[in-house]
Parts: C-alpha cells; sequence; structure tokens
C-alpha cells in the first residue's frame, strides 16, 4: 500500500474502498464550498456514486487510470490528490486536487503537492509535472505559484463547470528544474 508521511499529523495513503463513508461524508458537508470548481460534486448524490468512484480508481496504472491518494489530517479524511492522464511517451503526469475548506489555510495541500513532486520525480521518472486550475480559483493556483511552477498561459474552455465552459490556468515543473544538484540532498530525505 502506498503511503507517504507529510508530518507527525498528516500522511498521504492509496485511497481504498473503505474510505467511502468518510469521503462521501466530506464530500457533502463541503457540497456548496466544492460545486464552485469541481465539475462532478453535483454527480455525488449518494453514498453508493462514490464507492463507484472509488472502485472506476483502483488498480489503475498512472498510463491508463489515475492514482488516487487520501490526505488524513489527523486520522481524519481531509481531501484528495491525485496522478492523471499520465503520457509514458514524454514521461509526463498531471496533478489534480482538493481539500475540505475547514483543513483549508494550514498547509496540507502544499506538503502533499510536495510529497507527489518528489515521488513523481524520482521514483517514478517523470520529466514534467503539470497543474491545472480554472480561472479565479485563487486558492488552487496558489499552489503550483507557491512552489514556482512555470505559467504556460490558459486553456481556453477547458473544462466544463457549472453549465458553461471555463478557462484554465496550466502550469508546469520539469525534473531538472525540481532538482537541483544543490537540493537533491534535501529532497532525498523527505
Amino acid at each position: 500500500m502506498f503511503s507517504i508521511k507529510l508530518d507527525d499529523d498528516t500522511f498521504l495513503k492509496e485511497l481504498e474502498l473503505n474510505s467511502a463513508n468518510d469521503l462521501f461524508n466530506l464530500i457533502n458537508s463541503n457540497r456548496n464550498y466544492l460545486k464552485k470548481w469541481l465539475t462532478w460534486i453535483e454527480d455525488t448524490k449518494h453514498l453508493d456514486d462514490t464507492v463507484n468512484y472509488i472502485q472506476s480508481v483502483l488498480n489503475r496504472n498512472l498510463f491508463y487510470g489515475r492514482l488516487v491518494l487520501e490526505i488524513r489530517h489527523r486520522e481524519n479524511l481531509a481531501g484528495l490528490i491525485d496522478f492523471h492522464n499520465g503520457d509514458k511517451t514524454n514521461m509526463a503526469i498531471e496533478f489534480g486536487y482538493w481539500l475540505g475548506e475547514q483543513y483549508q489555510g494550514k498547509g496540507i495541500m502544499t506538503k502533499a503537492c510536495v510529497s507527489c513532486i518528489n515521488y513523481a520525480f524520482l521514483n517514478l521518472e517523470f520529466n514534467r509535472v503539470v497543474i491545472k486550475c480554472a480561472v479565479g480559483n485563487e486558492k488552487s493556483k496558489g499552489i503550483p505559484q507557491r512552489l514556482n511552477f512555470t505559467f504556460e498561459g490558459i486553456e481556453r474552455e477547458g473544462q466544463h463547470l457549472n453549465g458553461k465552459f471555463a478557462d484554465l490556468m496550466v502550469y508546469s515543473m520539469l525534473k531538472r528544474e525540481w532538482i537541483k544538484p544543490d537540493l537533491q540532498h534535501m529532497l532525498l530525505k523527505k
């Protein structure tokens, strides 16, 4: 089972079917907050919807599906982060993420992203990590900006969101930019 410790209170682990209740309850209690930026919230009305989602992403690999990780803070499910749209030829991968509103502002998602980026570059040998955020989603775009990703531009109408098409901001990080010789020893200790 894949697991990464972020700090004494927080860790990542592969999404499991036995987390369906926790995930549905987190979504349901944050429904109004999350639906502004996440397309699938309206399709998650019942526990069965969450169970079906989890079953659809179990036993997938990075090139034919997605790897979804639970973000656990003080043992509570706080949100998800995933690797998706893996491109084996070009060794590129995208990240997506979200947190329940009550878990934001604590640095949890920044730590989760740093650990996943390290894992993607050091363990999985990816060369490029991409993060896309809807224009206007200031909290989401704060992550790649804090982590010194390069803003590549706007993917026009790249997401159908709440009945209309939304533009996406595209950010990327290359392995050679992330892993600099003077920092590599620090990254390997994490």
